[in-house]
């Protein structure tokens, strides 16, 4: 996949996750895992994405509501964001409404288990939490690893997708600060999580939620 070079100044990525991993630590240690809520943390890494983004870097990107191109994907969840996503619904469904969730968990888990990354694009099966507008219905507290992913075209987007199942992979033009910032949230959130005794391995996001919003 290549990679759109960001205009954005040089930032230090070790500096910023060590000052993430000081300033949320104990948040993230020492809560228990049901109670965990990372809006000050998302919040914080949402902050210093819109900072970090030129004119020209926001000019460039594509991606808006309503796409939905690329979220037909295995998605890397970690369990801290399980617990948040699963803090969310329940915050703001019904017990009915959490019941059809759980539903469409289950159906979702029957079609892509075991399915790697090409193969879970060949199935065709969009994320179960996008909804019929092709909007993310948890777009508040997404995963880290959704966050990373920008396009400069969505056609592109779809294009690729299509043809990843025939022949190599066609290149998609990304901003490199956004993917870069991301995924250091995502591995310093790890961290956290398994200083605080938690398993800090990731886990398709349907079949990260699935299981937590049982218990």
């Amino acid at each position: 996949m290549q990679i759109l070079t960001s205009t954005t100044t040089e930032f230090d990525f070790y500096v910023w996750s060590q000052s993430l991993i000081a300033e949320f630590g104990a948040q993230v240690m020492s809560v228990q895992p049901e109670q965990l809520r990372l809006e000050d943390f998302l919040g914080r890494v949402e902050k210093v994405l819109s900072r970090g983004l030129s004119g020209e870097d926001q000019r460039h990107i594509a991606c808006g509501a309503g796409c939905g191109a690329c979220c037909c994907v295995n998605v890397a969840t970690l369990q801290p964001e399980a617990h948040n996503i699963v803090a969310h619904l329940r915050s703001t469904c019904s017990a009915a409404e959490l019941g059809e969730w759980s539903s469409r968990m289950e159906q979702m888990l029957a079609m892509i288990c075991g399915l790697d990354d090409e193969e879970r694009i060949a199935s065709s099966q969009p994320c179960v939490f996008l909804d019929q507008q092709g909007r993310c219905s948890i777009y508040p507290v997404r995963p880290l690893l959704c966050r990373s992913v920008t396009s400069t075209c969505a056609s592109a987007c779809r294009a690729a997708l299509q043809l990843s199942m025939f022949e190599e992979p066609q290149p998609i033009m990304m901003n490199m600060f956004q993917k870069e910032l991301m995924e250091t949230a995502f591995t310093a959130l790890a961290l956290m999580w398994c200083e605080g005794g938690g398993d800090g391995r990731s886990q398709e996001l349907t079949a990260a939620v699935y299981p937590l919003l049982h218990l």
